[in-house]
């Protein structure tokens, strides 16, 4: 039985038969010409007076008489019998031949005819080699529409069509099948086959034509939260009918743009313009008959260079992106609509968690939704990791969702701040019992508020997050607060490094906080700022011009206050140096008083706990008798402890923590209150 190979070889060289005298006679025009002049071998390094005369001389007869046409490269009856005698056998086998398909892309004789000229040099070098000598150099070169003019027209009609056929609206570059390198050339532009043709005419099915990028038909799966199934379905029909050639799906990145782009196709393939260039993937969805699925660039110049591309293409074209590409240019050339993905809240979420788990009960799906402010496409990527995680957690267990969420999350570490995964809980942290009821109100917050605004609307009075300050002395556990709620809540802290955020050229500032602001909301974790106001601070009357950008600073961190949807806390150590503005801003305010006694002796209870080995017992009464924070204790027990192992002994002994505790009032510039340390008074009188 014939097979398609073979079948698509025969009609090629069928065609390129056809075009062979066309291209004797050019090369026998081009014989004359040469033998005209008297160094001939010189025409490729210079250009001679006599060879100047020669010219004149062709182009004086060209004026007087017009051009000298040739045979032309129609087929003639021979080749039309060998065709005819080739579609039967093809028809018999169940096969198409090349010429056939393309036909039905509306390409006529001539186009294929052009259409296998410039694929010639693909299939042969001769050929190129034979272009390069009519053309009048010495390298292999592309076919032009002036050789094509050359070997294919008979009269000046003919020449006309060629022109037109070659140009820019003719059917075989319109259709994205002939591409013109330099078109401003016109007719001297080169003309090369689109990735794919060469295969198609050799035979090669046109599913499979594309080189290293075959069209492939998206895997589809739920439509992402807030999406009108109907409008989708309608602007699908649209592609598939033609009424529609260009479709733009608008939407913030991860709200599900590839899932709606992948319905859109409608079981047809497509070519995701990712690895290639811009115009090979329109080319080869053209070739294919696929959609181009293309990401519309954030850089404007991009965008606008990818509207004058797809303006000129003739494939289907599907765009995914964050912000509207309208180009006048497009929209009036190509028949456009658009879909719009409604912005990510918290029902959206909801959603998004319910389609992907439909095993969750209400609450869980409330609980992931609030916690992680993960788009529709993010949701899809937990439930992947899921599948793939099953009997890979502790005792063969899956992992829990929220472990896989945190993940999917973090994408990548910011530059100006740290990310932490929280290991300290409310048993770590000590504080009286009001501040610790108020620290835990605002892990309870962060958990509610998604849903409570959602519900009741209350985000229309702004304030789309949470917002908290703490306050207090330095150590007396600020940022142990903010790992404890980001623990409560099961999300990562980010703490923000001042060093790195802030920058002494104009504007740079701000691009940080933005940047830090925007991974935060993407990686859903709780953003710490301590130290808070050395940046928040209060701002000032303008008497030189950085007083003018310092208020800048401070004035943009109130607009992005404002708009941070997740849980913002800051830490100062002096709290009236705060800006007004920004503390009637704050939800949450707790104020962290130095520890009182009993808060200093569960203190040392912790600082000494296992596995801290003690030689003896300590009298934690005395020790809880002096004034020290939480940091301050536990500097102590760090001092004490590479103290021992300098000494090469295993274990505490009270004169080690006396000792390490006499140290740490010396760094705090304080005399140790020897009248409250007891029977360990004499060890510090010893030292």
């Amino acid at each position: 039985m014939v097979s398609r190979g073979e079948l698509a070889s025969t009609e090629l060289r069928v065609r390129l038969g056809a075009l062979l005298p066309g291209l004797d006679a050019a090369a026998s025009r081009r014989s004359r010409l040469t033998a005209e002049l008297a160094q001939p071998e010189l025409s490729h390094l210079a250009i001679t007076e006599q060879h100047v005369q020669v010219l004149l001389h062709e182009a004086a007869a060209l004026v007087r008489s017009g051009r000298v046409y040739g045979p032309g490269g129609a087929l003639g009856e021979a080749e039309l019998e060998a065709l005819e005698t080739l579609r039967a056998f093809a028809d018999a086998a169940g096969l198409r031949l090349p010429g056939d398909i393309l036909r039905d892309r509306g390409l006529d004789e001539l186009d294929l005819q052009i259409l296998v000229l410039t694929a010639a040099p693909a299939l042969d070098p001769a050929f190129g080699t034979l272009y390069g000598y009519l053309h009048d150099v010495t390298s292999s070169v592309a076919a032009t529409a002036y050789l094509a003019i050359e070997v294919l027209a008979t009269d000046c009609d003919e020449e006309r069509g060629v022109v037109e056929a070659c140009g820019p609206f003719g059917t075989v570059r319109s259709e994205g099948l002939v591409t013109a390198t330099d078109p401003d050339r016109s007719t001297q532009a080169a003309l090369r086959p689109a990735a794919g043709v060469v295969e198609l005419l050799w035979g090669a099915s046109i599913d499979g034509a594309l080189i290293g990028h075959r069209p492939r038909v998206a895997r589809t799966g739920p439509l992402p939260a807030g999406i009108d199934a109907e409008r989708v379905a309608q602007l699908t029909g649209g592609l598939a009918s033609g009424q529609l050639e260009v479709v733009g799906v608008w939407g913030t990145r991860g709200t599900g743009g590839h899932a709606v782009a992948s319905a859109l196709l409608g079981g047809r393939p497509a070519v995701w313009a990712g690895g290639i260039g811009i115009d090979e993937a329109l080319q080869r969805a053209a070739v294919g008959e696929a959609i181009c699925v293309i990401d519309v660039p954030s850089d404007r110049d991009a965008a606008d260079e990818l509207a004058r591309s797809i303006a000129v293409a003739s494939a289907t074209v599907v765009l995914v992106g964050e912000e509207p590409l309208r180009s006048p240019e497009m929209l009036v050339r190509r028949r456009y609509a658009e879909l719009s993905i409604p912005a990510d809240g918290f029902a959206s979420r909801r959603e998004s968690w319910s389609a992907a788990f439909p095993d969750l009960d209400a609450g869980e799906v409330d609980d992931l939704a609030g916690r992680f402010r993960l788009r529709s496409d993010d949701v899809a990527a937990v439930a992947a990791l899921d599948r793939a995680s099953d009997g890979l957690g502790e005792n063969g267990q899956r992992l829990e969702l929220g472990t896989i969420a945190a993940l999917v999350s973090r994408r990548r570490s910011p530059q100006v701040a740290t990310i932490r995964t929280p290991e300290r809980g409310p048993e770590m942290l000590v504080l009286p019992a009001g501040e610790l009821a108020q620290v835990m109100d605002v892990a309870a917050a962060v958990r509610a508020w998604p849903r409570v605004a959602e519900d009741w609307r209350l985000e229309r009075f702004g304030n789309p997050g949470v917002t908290a300050l703490f306050a207090g002395d330095p150590g007396t556990g600020k940022t142990l607060a903010a790992e404890v709620i980001a623990s409560a809540v099961g999300i990562d802290l980010m703490v923000v490094d001042l060093s790195r955020l802030v920058s002494k050229w104009i504007g740079e500032t701000e691009k940080n906080l933005d940047a830090v602001f925007s991974e935060a909301e993407e990686s859903s974790c709780v953003l710490f700022f301590d130290e808070a106001d050395s940046i928040f601070g209060q701002r000032g009357e303008v008497t030189r011009g950085a007083d003018r950008y310092a208020n800048l600073e401070v004035g943009y961190l109130l607009q992005r206050l404002e708009r941070y949807e997740g849980l913002v806390i800051l830490a100062s150590n002096m709290r009236a140096n705060l800006d007004p503005a920004f503390t009637r801003r704050f939800h949450h305010v707790v104020h962290f008083p130095r520890p009182a006694e009993a808060e200093r002796h569960r203190l040392w209870e912790l600082a000494l706990a296992p596995p801290v080995a003690l030689e003896e017992e300590l009298d934690l009464d005395l020790l809880a008798a002096l004034d020290l924070t939480g940091a301050s204790i536990a500097a102590i027990v760090r001092s004490a402890a590479l103290a021992v192992h300098a000494d090469g002994r295993g274990a505490l002994t009270a004169s080690d923590v006396v000792m390490a505790t006499s140290r740490q009032f010396q760094r705090e510039a304080r005399l140790v209150p020897r009248e409250l340390l007891g029977r360990y008074a004499e060890l510090v009188a010893q030292r």
